[in-house]
């Protein structure tokens, strides 16, 4: 383990990296065409919620250190049962890395490569991330470290549309309804996903448990504070009647961008986004892989990464039209908000009702 171990800082990066992926585009119409103009109250809310969320991640896994979801499970649940959950969240993290390379694909399909197969633009995101994480857990932490920086483009490209925006597009606030607005908070949940990163990660940081919570959180802080400016961007760049007809909106504001150097802005755009994509594919596919590994009683991880990433490849290319992809991204994101947000709660209060706690584990 100690060869694979990471700092909090690497930890921090992990969560923002993993966080970061596919629904940074179309999140801002997920959330329009429920909550109206109120969606991005919808999204800090979802922030405020998903912070419970982390915290019960951080003192569940506080409570087994060093030990990873798939190890946790059977200590409060039984060797039986926690077999089956152990099956359970490989299945659910295998679809989510689904998820990421169906709309992963809708995008680059539908702005990239129009006349590519779209087989073929799914297999070449498995195949690199098949290869990162035959890796250790450092090694690719370190890469998410790399490719950091190349996030504030993304803030820069975005923050040029504050040369035309009209802050009356936001008015009246609140019109919708805080039922509605809290009922919307789901979609913006799923767009978060990332910080269920911890349930394995965490087993493989060297830092103290107070620094660990301190990183986890301050990084889904900072990953809603940047959602909640490209949302409150698009909602003041577009009038209302604009942006329901456009489900990329962050695209379309970007296209519409040009500078002397650059013609398409939104290809500059896209171009670090499949990198932030990819970070979160990896992450995710990592995970599963290290469910497969438990679930087989393999060595290492890396033994059973060529068969799910394969799995998951050829699972993405099902979906065939828009209404599948909808379909789909539909039902994952309820098994999501459940799995990854509302299970770890749970878990931590059948951990504390049955007094399940590893030898020399915190007691506070």
């Amino acid at each position: 383990m100690n060869s694979h171990t990471i700092t909090h800082r690497q930890l921090f990066f992990l969560v923002i990296q993993t966080q970061i992926g596919v629904g940074v585009l179309s999140l801002p119409y997920t959330l329009f065409s429920k909550a109206k103009i109120d969606g991005w109250i919808s999204l800090f809310m979802a922030g405020i919620f998903i912070q419970f969320s982390v915290l019960a991640i951080w003192k569940l896994c506080d409570r087994f250190p060093k030990q990873t979801i798939y190890e946790i499970l059977p200590k409060i649940m039984g060797k039986k049962l926690g077999y089956v959950f152990n099956a359970i969240y490989t299945i659910h993290f295998s679809f989510i890395s689904i998820l990421i390379l169906i709309m992963y694909n809708s995008i680059v399909g539908k702005w990239i490569l129009f006349e590519t197969p779209h087989w073929v633009i799914i297999f070449i995101m498995a195949a690199v991330g098949y290869y990162v994480i035959t890796s250790s857990p450092r090694e690719i932490v370190r890469f998410f470290v790399l490719v950091t920086p190349l996030l504030i483009i993304l803030f820069i490209l975005i923050l040029y549309a504050y040369t035309d925006v009209h802050l009356l597009y936001l008015f009246p606030v609140g019109h919708t309804g805080i039922l509605t607005i809290i009922k919307s908070s789901a979609d913006a949940v799923v767009a978060l996903l990332g910080f269920d990163a911890a349930l394995v990660f965490l087993a493989y940081s060297n830092a103290s448990a107070a620094r660990n919570i301190k990183v986890i959180s301050f990084a889904s802080f900072c990953i809603t504070i940047l959602y909640g400016f490209i949302v409150f961007t698009t909602y003041i760049f577009f009038n209302p009647k604009e942006i329901i007809i456009v489900p990329e909106p962050v695209l379309y504001m970007l296209k519409a961008f040009s500078f002397s150097i650059i013609e398409r802005t939104d290809l500059i755009f896209l171009s670090v986004w499949i990198i932030s994509v990819a970070t979160s594919f990896v992450c995710y596919l990592f995970i599963a892989a290290k469910g497969v590994q438990t679930l087989f009683g393999l060595k290492e991880h890396q033994k059973g990464a060529p068969y799910i990433a394969i799995f998951c490849a050829v699972i993405a290319i099902i979906p065939d039209d828009k209404l599948e992809v909808m379909t789909w991204n539909k039902y994952i994101t309820m098994t999501s908000v459940f799995l990854s947000a509302v299970f770890p709660i749970v878990l931590l209060v059948i951990a504390v009702l049955r007094k399940k706690q590893e030898k020399g584990a915190a007691t506070s």
